[in-house]
């Protein structure tokens, strides 16, 4: 499963933005977030070459993370990718208790550059070197469906894969 396989699952194209945009962003706290799609949603951490990526034995800007062993990081990376190519490392959700896409993403970058405590949902994103060249990718979603999306989404990539995507620690 690929980013472009869930423009196609949920029949909607992704609007994406730059990583290190957004972690720009979330240092400077001045830029606004109202170019992004204000709606609830699905977004998606997606990284073309990280199979070629080594991982960090901490966290880097994201104090609040609770980095784990890069080993496991670099076994879990290698049993994604020998059951195909992927370039998904988290699927998340923005629809849980009338959040939006650009609240839950900008929670995502506060908390990668350490202004805020309250994203552990893929918080092993941090130890992935390079991190900001990744993009974040936003599909829209009716009201009250991004949570069974999501799961359908997390679902299909363990069929394919046989593990959560590498920033999912559980779905």
């Amino acid at each position: 499963m690929k980013a472009s396989d869930i423009d196609r699952i949920l029949g909607v194209t992704a609007r994406s933005v730059l990583l290190d945009d957004l972690l720009t962003r979330a240092k400077c706290g001045k830029r606004a977030w109202r170019d992004l799609p204000a709606c609830p949603g699905i977004y998606a951490v997606c990284l073309r070459d990280w199979d070629t990526r080594s991982f960090a034995a901490d966290a880097g800007h994201a104090r609040y993370a609770e980095p784990v062993d890069p080993n496991l990081l670099r076994d879990k990376r290698d049993r994604i990718l020998k059951a195909g190519p992927t370039d998904i490392l988290y699927i998340g959700k923005a629809g849980a208790r009338t959040r939006t896409l650009p609240e839950r993403v900008k929670e995502l970058a506060l908390f990668g550059v350490g202004r805020k405590r309250n994203h552990k949902g893929g918080e092993w994103l941090w130890q992935v070197q390079g991190i900001g060249d990744a993009n974040v990718l936003m599909w829209c979603c009716p009201r009250g469906t991004p949570e069974p999306r999501e799961r359908e989404l997390l679902e299909q990539f363990r069929k394919d894969h046989g593990d959560w995507p590498l920033a999912n620690r559980q779905g």
